[in-house]
């Protein structure tokens, strides 16, 4: 039985950025999120394009 496929994480809304240059921004965090996301689909032998473009 495979593993389920792990959903990549949810971008955050535009205006949860404040605008004051936090270091870091919620936005990094999601990056990095998204980052770890590929990664983990990639060792699954997966391409994180094709796994997202098939989410509905």
């Amino acid at each position: 039985m495979e593993p389920p496929i792990p959903r990549p994480p949810t971008p955050p809304d535009p205006q949860e950025c404040c605008q004051r240059g936090c270091d870091p921004c919620i936005l990094d965090y999601y990056d990095r999120a998204l980052e770890r996301w590929e990664t983990r689909i990639r060792a699954m032998g997966l391409d994180p394009d094709e796994v997202r473009a098939s989410l509905p």
